[in-house]
C-alpha cells in the first residue's frame, strides 16, 4: 500500500470515529440533529455527513459542535484509536436545552 493510500485510509477511520463520537455525545444529551443544528449554526446535512464520518467535513465547523456537546479536542479518538485520556462526559443538564450557549460563547 503507497503512502497515499495509507494517508486517505487513516483519515477516513479518523472521520468515521469522530463522527460516532459526536452522534454517541448528542444521543447521549437526547438531542435531536436538528436541535444541534440551531445550537451550534450549522445545517442539518452537515450533522448528517459530521456524524456519517464524512472525511471532508469543515474542521472549524466539526469542532464548534464538539464544543457544544462539550467534547474537549483531547477526546477526539485519532487514527490510532481513541484518545489516550478518559472518555467520561461532563454533567448533563436535565432537559432537552442542553447545550448552554452562554456557557460555550455560541450567544
Amino acid at each position: 500500500m503507497d503512502d497515499s493510500s495509507a494517508l486517505n485510509r487513516g483519515a477516513a477511520e479518523a472521520a468515521a470515529a469522530f463522527g460516532a463520537l459526536i452522534r454517541s455525545r448528542r444521543k447521549a444529551l437526547n438531542m435531536r440533529q436538528d436541535q444541534l443544528a440551531l445550537a451550534t449554526g450549522v445545517g442539518r446535512r452537515f450533522l448528517i455527513e459530521l456524524e456519517g464520518g464524512k472525511p471532508s467535513c469543515q474542521l472549524g465547523r466539526s469542532l464548534l459542535v464538539a464544543e457544544a456537546l462539550g467534547i474537549k479536542s483531547v477526546d477526539v479518538p485519532t487514527a490510532d484509536g481513541p484518545s489516550q485520556t478518559s472518555l467520561e462526559l461532563p454533567d448533563l443538564a436535565d432537559g432537552p436545552e442542553v447545550v448552554d450557549a452562554e456557557r460555550s460563547g455560541l450567544l
